[in-house]
């Protein structure tokens, strides 16, 4: 995910639970990671075909 960051950092100490949401379209597939407590972490889009699925996956 690189389209957008926050600047927020989890730790050994402090382990960070993230959550992946994707929004289906018919052309493309956005998605974004956030916290649990809601922070945004990135989002990223891929188009709706094999190798952006792939891409996604990775």
């Amino acid at each position: 995910m690189t389209s957008s960051t926050a600047n927020h950092t989890a730790t050994a100490e402090t382990p960070e639970q993230i959550v992946l949401g994707v929004d289906a379209h018919n052309d493309v597939h956005v998605a974004a990671v956030i916290t649990v407590m809601g922070v945004l972490l990135g989002t990223q889009a891929f188009p709706a075909t094999a190798d952006g699925y792939a891409a996604l996956l990775q």
